[in-house]
């Protein structure tokens, strides 16, 4: 009889070792080819390195969480999401398709896009004064402050695969301008290939959204422990350390 109970508790045991095991792991997805200082391969390396994988760390070494990264594209990360195939992926609930099935941390960062044209900017830029002219775009990214020009055909979208293949097209005349963030935008332009290349800035974002890790609705324990870490490592200085050194070394 004591045997018995004693392999009846050895299977509830393990039992539950498993399930703390499965509970333990976070499986976060990377829109290819990710994006530095947030999330990107280190040179000559198959590791993620950046802010979220900074954060991603203490979620581990304080609370034991095994992380796994999955690379895919933007749409297909997303729906990932929905599917439960992933756990969690760095967004905006504006680019959402369906942002009340999802929850989010508390934001990351501020995300901020700015035009880029092999033209000078006017100081006093409005929207209303670049109508009708191309615009490069990434293939499945939204774009809330653009989204009623590009509806309306005021401005016109070209998608693109990648944001070197936008700049490109600036450089050669087959876009007016590109929409990008301002990050993606400082890594290509101090590329040796675009050393010899004036492009500008315009002089304010078109776009600010909050960045924050969006996971499925049922981790909302780990929401609560990402939000923690979050607000101590900006509260300590440590968050802006790294997006600081992130941008200096994902350049």
């Amino acid at each position: 009889m004591r045997s018995w109970l004693k392999m009846v508790n050895l299977f509830y045991l393990l039992l539950l070792s498993n399930i703390c095991q499965a509970e333990s792991k976070l499986t976060f997805g990377v829109n290819s080819p990710g994006s530095p200082p947030y999330v990107y391969l280190s040179k000559n390396s198959t590791e993620y390195r950046g802010v979220i994988p900074d954060i991603l760390i203490k979620l581990k070494q304080l609370h034991g969480y095994q992380i796994n990264y999955i690379d895919s594209f933007r749409i297909r990360t997303e729906s990932f999401l929905y599917n439960g195939e992933i756990d969690s992926f760095l967004s905006s609930s504006n680019w959402l398709k369906f942002p009340g099935k999802l929850i989010y941390s508390h934001p990351v960062a501020k995300h901020r896009s700015y035009l880029y044209s092999s033209q000078p900017f006017t100081d006093k830029l409005k929207l209303e004064d670049i109508l009708g002219v191309n615009v490069c775009t990434r293939r499945g990214y939204i774009y809330p402050a653009l989204r009623e020009y590009f509806s309306s055909g005021k401005l016109q979208r070209v998608d693109s695969s990648n944001q070197l293949s936008m700049l490109n097209m600036v450089k050669i005349n087959r876009c007016n301008m590109a929409v990008m963030h301002e990050f993606n935008a400082l890594t290509i332009l101090s590329s040796e290939e675009f050393q010899a290349d004036k492009i500008y800035q315009s002089p304010f974002p078109v776009d600010v959204v909050d960045l924050s890790i969006i996971l499925r609705p049922e981790l909302i324990e780990v929401k609560q422990l990402l939000d923690d870490i979050i607000i101590q490592m900006k509260i300590s200085g440590e968050l802006e350390a790294s997006l600081r050194h992130h941008i200096k070394v994902g350049k």
